[in-house]
């Protein structure tokens, strides 16, 4: 291990530039988030979320994500919204979602609290689906029963030389007609874990309105659809999360598999120190936008002095938002006032349009967010997010409008909890895309500590980082965003060395830094 005075020494032989700047420090900061209000979540579901927070003592982004992801899972395409007075524009109600938290935070415990409503409604269908299952099992064996002695009977006709041959061919056809093969019932289901895209693919078949995709850890089943041979698995993500296109499966294995519509709303959780290398490899290997449709993303600060409360759950509240869920499952949509035309066919959506105040205020905020868009003040990963807003604030309105026990044109009521709804998730948007720049602050300190101790050549490249192995440090972007991070501060400069082929970059170390 080198010395400091020798470290210099090595330093200033290999330096070919003067003057060097000042080292600054750097920028590993989170950027502050606006924090959960209650009058962002419906009517029927405020009391029960803030009752669950209050006495899970955790921050109360960790049960609305999920609660809210689970109420639009409930509304898929039964209804959607057309945010403009004419066009034929429409978004169906479901969400992604993710909260990002610490270990120990508690995320997962908030999670099961918020969706133990959705698990209630998919176990009471678990049962109609064996009940239902039993009589087809049933059916199944008569028809067999019967297809038997049709068999026979028509074996007979063909054989009566009393009826002639045409006669007893026809005979024998109407005898096999007759019988009906039982159709499979339609198996219901609200929620899944774990499945192949091919198995939910299935689930959606039977299910065209709309299934949540729950992951306690959502990054891995996100990493699972980055392989290559997960291709096809995540074009159907990609396609349920607009809520409203066919999809079809053709496998030798299991033939044709068509889906009228594709409604997919996904929601979980993952940890601070998962989060920006995964955006960075995502963005760096595909770029599609998945990322980017994890618009309920929430990053809540934690501390405070911790709070024992041991009571009983407000059952009240409990009660109203457990019959929110359930209206939202057996929702009729004459009832609300929705409008289904005859020209968008039988799979049709019917739909809401805004109240006339509401429909100003939506095209006023609406026009902020596209000269926004338009500007050139946004990074290209977060223009990407917040253009997806155009269609977030519409599907959260007519989530808040139907929890609100509302019905009729949704109200400006509605458009304001989705305006603030995107307010306070644009904050911790910023603040998601933000730790791409701690990440890179953590990989920069990993190459400084391995500097100081004079385990690299001066000057040094990129490449011999890589070679060395060192822990969290083998990732060729990974270190090359560290290096990049550096530099910027000032604490090494890059210059390229030409090489006959691709120019080399090696990187000096600034003497300043090395004495601050």
């Amino acid at each position: 291990m080198a010395t400091n005075a020798n470290l210099r020494e090595r330093v200033e032989q290999a330096e070919p530039f003067n003057p060097w700047l000042d080292p600054l420090p750097l920028r590993d900061e989170l950027p502050p988030v606006l924090a959960f209000e209650p009058n962002l979540l419906p009517g029927q579901l405020q009391a029960w979320v803030m009752d669950i927070a209050e006495r899970m003592n955790c921050p109360a982004d960790l049960v609305a994500i999920p609660a809210m992801v689970a109420a639009g899972a409930l509304i898929g395409r039964k209804v959607g919204i057309r945010p403009q007075r004419r066009t034929d524009w429409l978004e169906v109600g479901n969400l992604w979602g993710c909260v990002i938290a610490p270990p120990g935070s508690l995320k997962s415990p908030a999670a099961a609290e918020a969706l133990a409503p959705i698990r209630r409604l998919e176990a009471k269908a678990a049962k109609a689906n064996e009940a239902a299952l039993a009589d087809f099992k049933a059916a199944e064996t008569l028809f067999k029963l019967e297809k038997d002695n049709a068999a026979g009977a028509a074996k007979a006709a063909l054989k009566d030389k009393d009826r002639g041959k045409a006669a007893g061919r026809d005979a024998a056809l109407t005898m096999l007609r007759a019988i009906a093969e039982p159709a499979a019932p339609a198996m219901k289901r609200y929620l899944t874990s774990d499945g192949t895209a091919e198995k939910l693919g299935e689930i959606c078949a039977d299910n065209p309105d709309g299934i949540l995709v729950h992951r306690d850890e959502l990054l891995s089943l996100f990493a699972d659809l980055d392989n290559p041979d997960k291709a096809s698995a995540r074009g159907f993500y990609l396609t349920g999360w607009g809520g409203q296109d066919a999809y079809t499966f053709d496998r030798i294995m299991r033939g044709t598999v068509r889906i009228k519509a594709v409604n997919l709303s996904v929601c979980g959780t993952t940890q601070p120190s998962r989060i920006a290398g995964y955006i960075r490899e995502s963005l760096r290997s595909f770029d599609d936008g998945m990322v980017q449709r994890l618009q309920l993303l929430a990053w809540p600060d934690f501390g405070g002095e911790f709070r024992e409360v041991d009571r009983y759950p407000d059952s009240e509240a409990r009660a109203a938002a457990f019959e929110c869920y359930s209206d939202l499952a057996s929702m009729d949509v004459r009832e609300i006032g929705a409008v289904w035309e005859e020209a968008s066919g039988p799979d049709g959506v019917p739909y809401l349009r805004f109240a006339d105040d509401a429909q100003d205020v939506f095209s006023e905020w609406r026009m902020g967010l596209e000269q926004r868009l338009r500007g050139d003040e946004l990074p290209p990963a977060q223009m990407a997010h917040f253009a997806k807003y155009r269609g977030l604030v519409p599907r959260l309105a007519l989530v808040c409008h139907l929890a609100n026990n509302d019905f009729g044109p949704v109200s400006a009521k509605a458009i304001g909890q989705a305006i603030a709804w995107a307010r306070y998730l644009e904050s911790h948007a910023v603040r998601t895309y933000s730790s791409l720049a701690i990440d890179n602050a953590d990989a920069a300190r990993a190459i400084w500590r391995r500097i100081r101790k004079g385990d690299l050549p001066q000057p040094f490249t990129a490449r011999e980082i890589q070679q060395k192995g060192w822990s969290g440090l083998t990732d060729k972007e990974r270190v090359k965003a560290g290096l990049d991070a550096l530099a910027d501060a000032s604490w090494l400069r890059g210059e390229k060395v030409e090489t006959g082929g691709r120019p080399s970059l090696r990187y000096h170390v600034n003497p300043k830094a090395l004495n601050a």
